[in-house]
């Protein structure tokens, strides 16, 4: 065809996006032959299709002007802005190719790293000249061949006239538009749009890297400019130190044989330590059901949320990777290191894992969460049947009683051992009406009295499932752990801090006996603690330590609370905010800390725990986390 025949409103586009599908594609099969034993036991046909979608999301969102540019039926500038797409999609490549370049480096694609490698220009080149000269000189050869065909094809295209009248184009670029805004969601019609969690699959972390693009997790990771500057509390000497007594402060090796013990995890949505009246000596009267199992539970009193968000309180449990300030959570690009991940342990010891949370699936991408943290299988608010009358439509977080059901029918429907997660959602704001047998207090969305409602509700919804559990030819084998993913959230005072984040863990097992532990511990705490329950007989890396061993019991650790870009650090001699680049503890703006600068062992416990995160920082900005 000639560059004077007419050609539809849609060609342009329409080549343009599939030539950049498959360079990205040429680029994924490159990554994969580079590196064939991090890859060796993917499947490239689900990483081809599951990539597509990553790639024709970065495509459009780059090549955005050219793309709205070729809606409008005219010839004007057509071949000025093929060319304006052919030098973004050779600055994409050219990136691509340096990912595919540094993904040996740290098994990871290059993302914000980016930015700590590309302020030495001097070094890059030197780089580029010699120990990778060969993906300099693909690089090179790519785009003279990229060029040519341009010329020839896309070029030659662009020359060409619209064919049909400005009227008979209007569908065409309707349409297109509709298309163009579906492919930037990354083909995902509700909910959140594409993100890198989707890459996982439940066929782990080389098989998600394989899916993702590695420009866009590059372009993101520039997006979030606070990832840039690594986390820096301690002088090098004073590091040094520290590290010299600590050689390996975060692995933890259980002991235990495998136990082959069921495992039900109950995440309760703001479940707050102060409402639960066995805990808090307190007299709400919205737990009775909870008060009762707290006498026949093991119950830790000191245990602490790692954040204020229900994604830092999966992400501390079930991966014990640390909520470090300014950093994005899993979900959002931590998932991309290497971790440890509870269900996939478990897994790999036959377990069937499986999850549900009361919210919608995609709900905070949780789905994806799921599949990263390795459960096999993962449901959600639209797998839920209603089967008790309320006197409203489901709330945006889900009925607590119908999943818990729902969720039980899933545990007996196939064998043991088992390894379960639940995450309520019914005490989540708005508070929904649940029932009239409820509604103790004046009702409302809001405020305390409605919280209380809802969590009644929610108590009346556990008992419920533990009396069908305990029905069950499961139960007797099976651990429950009962904890909240946070606090309610109430507005933080200097002088309610240890509040806002005091939490219940309560434990049980019908041939445990009962007993209370007064020791500090926190979210992090759970995997390690859950590797000598099962048995897990690989290496963990936690944040935390276990509750069960009786040796890492003895040695509390101080806890990081994570605030946003901010945090506090808790210890049994204190809590103060975590202030960076200062020893100092901020005294104007929190009354305790005036009194914990001149505490021998309050500093020490501080430079402990500024080491522990300026470490941890470290090991998660080189992939180095769990080695």
């Amino acid at each position: 065809m000639h560059s004077h025949t007419p050609r539809p409103l849609w060609q342009l586009p329409l080549l343009v996006l599939a030539l950049a599908a498959l360079v990205f594609a040429a680029l994924r099969l490159a990554l994969r032959a580079a590196y064939p034993h991090y890859f060796a036991d993917t499947h490239l046909l689900p990483a081809l299709l599951t990539g597509a979608r990553f790639d024709l999301k970065l495509a459009v969102i780059a090549l955005a002007p050219c793309l709205l540019w070729w809606l409008v039926p005219t010839r004007r500038a057509r071949v000025a802005t093929a060319w304006l797409a052919f030098a973004l999609l050779v600055v994409l490549l050219g990136l691509g190719i340096a990912d595919l370049a540094y993904f040996g480096e740290v098994s990871r694609h290059i993302g914000s790293d980016l930015l700590n490698i590309g302020g030495d220009l001097g070094s890059i080149v030197g780089i580029a000249l010699g120990s990778r000269v060969g993906y300099t000189l693909a690089a090179l050869a790519a785009f003279a061949a990229l060029a040519c065909f341009w010329q020839r094809v896309v070029v030659r295209t662009a020359r060409a006239p619209i064919k049909g009248s400005l009227k008979r184009q209007i569908p065409s670029a309707v349409v297109l538009l509709a298309g163009y805004v579906l492919l930037a969601r990354g083909m995902v019609l509700t909910g959140k749009p594409l993100g890198s969690i989707d890459a996982f699959n439940g066929n782990g972390q080389s098989q998600a890297n394989l899916s993702l693009n590695g420009i866009l997790v590059t372009l993101q990771a520039l997006n979030d400019r606070r990832q840039a500057a690594p986390l820096r509390y301690l002088d090098n000497a004073t590091a040094q130190r520290i590290a010299t007594q600590h050689p390996h402060p975060f692995r933890y090796q259980s002991s235990q044989p495998p136990s082959r013990k069921n495992v039900i995890i109950l995440l309760l949505e703001s479940w707050s330590y102060k409402y639960i009246d066995a805990l808090s000596g307190k007299n709400y009267r919205a737990t009775p059901y909870m008060d009762a199992l707290i006498a026949k539970s093991q119950v830790w009193t000191n245990f602490y949320a790692a954040g204020q968000r229900s994604i830092i309180g999966i992400q501390a449990s079930l991966t014990s990777v640390p909520a470090l300030p300014n950093r994005e959570p899993i979900g959002f690009g931590l998932e991309l290191n290497n971790m440890s991940r509870i269900a996939e342990l478990a897994q790999k010891q036959g377990y069937r894992t499986l999850m549900l949370q009361t919210s919608n699936r995609r709900s905070f991408h949780i789905d994806g969460v799921a599949k990263a943290i390795g459960f096999q299988e993962y449901y959600g608010k639209e797998d839920v049947p209603i089967i008790r009358a309320y006197p409203q439509d489901p709330p945006p977080f889900g009925w607590d009683y119908d999943s818990l059901m729902y969720f039980g029918k899933q545990i007996s429907s196939k064998p043991e051992p088992f390894f379960a997660f639940f995450f309520s959602g019914t005490t989540h704001e708005p508070y929904a009406r649940s029932g009239k047998e409820f509604d103790t207090r004046p009702h409302a969305e809001t405020g305390e009295n409605g919280f209380l409602n809802t969590l009644q509700y929610s108590d009346w919804s556990v008992a419920q499932f533990m009396q069908y559990a305990a029905q069950q030819p499961w139960h007797n084998n099976t651990i429950y752990i009962f904890m909240a993913d946070h606090t309610r959230n109430e507005p933080i005072r200097s002088d309610s801090v240890r509040e806002q984040y005091h939490i219940p863990l309560i434990v049980y097992h019908p041939q445990w006996q009962p007993e209370k532990h007064s020791e500090l511990a926190s979210q992090y705490d759970i995997l390690p603690t859950l590797a000598d329950w099962l048995g897990i007989q690989q290496p963990v890396y936690t944040f935390g330590r276990s509750l069960a061993n009786r040796q890492t019991r003895a040695s509390e650790l101080p806890l990081m609370l994570n605030h946003g870009d901010d945090a506090y650090i808790l210890s049994s001699n204190g809590i103060a905010p975590l202030v960076q680049g200062s020893l100092k503890t901020n005294a104007a703006s929190f009354g305790e800390a005036k009194t914990l600068e001149s505490n021998s062992a309050w500093q020490q416990d501080l430079q402990y725990e500024q080491w522990r995160i300026q470490t941890a920082d470290q090991k998660l900005r080189h992939n180095q986390w769990a080695q």
